[in-house]
């Protein structure tokens, strides 16, 4: 045969066949239900997960937790810090038009406006941006924003003062694009499959409620060439057993969490494969403060003094949580030392406060405290439900009824203010003690007990202004919230996964946002 033509056959075969690269597939477990795809309206880690992967921001983070750019390919910032211009690099949605820099002015005044009513809305006026938070209060109209397209590729953002974090904030979703036109024509189905237009790297194929959402690469996207995984399956897995069962059978490649008592043989058993990352994070109870009988500050307060937080981590977890005694993580960048803390006082002494302030509001053995603990499902969970329950009966005399929910309805209670106590959760959106703390202000989307704090407030309003002592602003924001106790802290988060050898480029995130844009999988490279 001739050579040029045996040649020839030879790469068509591998072009067409066997030798062709294989087409790569992740699946990943996510925790619950995504409550939404859209940017402005995601507030959950399982929705951010997603979301992550199908849009891009100005900027992103890379695996070592730095700023890289994103949809903004540079950017600069005015000599008073007020004003940040970006420059957009050339990209397109998935259905091919353009990327503009008018597509983000249009989603964040759709994130301000009330008719929106994103959970997100205040973020904006954390960031200082001119006009936010009058827009929220409705005293300002959405096209007031500081944010303008100075041209096509070229955004301007105004800030009401500077604030040197700013890149830090601007990986949350509810600042990514709206694509032009879809929302106006779908309205809120603009977010199902074969209608939800996107600019990230993937975009959405399917989405089974309450079983899994398909992703696959976005061909419009610019860096689509870069991408080792062409398509990724979201698990809606609330049950960590069944995860474990489910990654043992070789139908997932990344679990989020681990059963419940098993953390121990794992690391004996599989090495390897368990990943533990400390996280920005902390799990508490929130009462609802709006109404009787937690809208009394000193039965909230003995709740949370009586609250045994080592059990809970020893004990009932036993995964290297660290009790919490403040809201704020401790080892978070910029948070001092506090010089009152709970965490100080010994358990007796903790536990003869408790039982004053419980004999103080009204209640005692022969007129116990009743109410109801609400929890998402999950295995941990109820675990740390039925312990919180004997901790406050045996220690205090209250009789607790236990509830369980889906996610999803779970928010619906926090939404309807339609509920007593109940578990919730939060992780940093960046790494500053204001993330922790800014969610407990009048405004925030984020409050779920309901707080409400003159004197928090005014000192919230300080945190961008220049010449701040942060540090006395951190103590006294931290100070108010345990005398007044709107929540009650559990612990602050590690979190225990398993990811199988033939994934590669698994790294540690300190919010568990794990962007699969920097993963691959290698089947060849061990086994499951």
């Amino acid at each position: 045969m001739n050579p040029t033509k045996y040649l020839t056959l030879l790469l068509l075969f591998a072009l067409t066949n066997s030798w062709a690269a294989p087409p790569t597939h992740l699946n990943r477990a996510n925790s619950s239900e995504s409550e939404s795809l859209d940017p402005q309206l995601v507030h959950t880690l399982p929705a951010m997960r997603i979301v992550g992967d199908i849009f891009d921001g100005l900027v992103h983070r890379d695996p070592k937790g730095e700023i890289v750019p994103g949809q903004a390919e540079s950017w600069y910032v005015s000599e008073d810090g007020r004003t940040w211009t970006f420059k957009l690099r050339e990209s397109r949605w998935s259905n091919g038009q353009p990327v503009t820099a008018d597509d983000f002015v249009r989603a964040w005044r759709r994130a301000v406006d009330p008719e929106t009513g994103s959970p997100y809305a205040w973020y904006l006026d954390m960031m200082a941006v001119k006009n936010a938070k009058a827009i929220t209060l409705n005293k300002a109209e959405p096209s007031a924003l500081g944010a303008h397209a100075l041209d096509a590729r070229t955004l301007q953002v105004q800030l009401e003062q500077p604030v040197p974090w700013l890149l830090q904030m601007l990986v949350m979703p509810v600042l990514y694009p709206n694509p032009p036109g879809i929302i106006e024509q779908h309205g809120q189905n603009w977010t199902a499959p074969g209608t939800l237009v996107s600019n990230g790297p993937y975009q959405l194929q399917k989405w089974i409620v309450n079983e899994k959402v398909d992703l696959v690469t976005n061909s419009q996207h610019p860096d689509r060439e870069k991408l080792a995984i062409n398509s990724v399956s979201y698990l809606t897995i609330p049950s960590a057993n069944a995860a474990f069962n489910r990654y043992r059978a070789g139908e997932l490649d990344m679990t989020l969490d681990i059963p419940s008592g098993r953390f121990a043989k794992l690391q004996k058993d599989r090495p390897d494969e368990l990943h533990t990352t400390h996280m920005l994070g902390i799990e508490y109870f929130a009462f609802n403060t709006q109404k009787a009988p937690f809208n009394d500050p000193r039965i909230r307060r003995a709740l949370s003094l009586a609250m045994d937080r080592e059990l809970i981590t020893e004990k009932v977890l036993g995964e290297g949580q660290m009790p919490a005694y403040s809201f704020t993580p401790p080892y978070m960048n910029g948070m001092p030392a506090l010089p009152k803390s709970a965490g100080q006082l010994t358990p007796t002494q903790r536990l003869t406060e408790a039982r004053r302030l419980y004999k103080e509001a009204g209640y005692s053995k022969e007129n116990p405290l009743r109410f109801t603990l609400l929890y998402n499902t999950s295995e941990a969970r109820k675990k740390i439900a039925i312990a919180a329950a004997s901790l406050w009966k045996t220690s205090l005399g209250a009789e607790i009824t236990l509830e369980n929910m889906e996610w999803k309805s779970v928010l619906a209670k926090f939404r309807a203010m339609d509920f007593q106590v109940a578990r919730a959760s939060w992780v940093a959106d960046f790494n500053d003690p204001v993330s922790m703390l800014s969610i407990f202000g009048s405004d925030s989307g984020s409050n779920k007990p309901g707080f409400r704090d003159a004197a928090y407030d005014a000192l919230i309003s300080q945190l961008n202004k220049p010449g701040i002592d942060r540090d006395d602003l951190f103590i006294k924001l931290e100070n108010i919230l345990a005398k007044s106790a709107p929540v009650v802290p559990l612990y602050y988060y590690v979190s225990p996964s398993l990811v199988s050898q033939n994934v590669e480029g698994w790294y540690d995130n300190p919010r568990d946002l794990i962007l699969t844009r920097y993963l691959s999988v290698n089947s060849q490279s061990g086994k499951k």
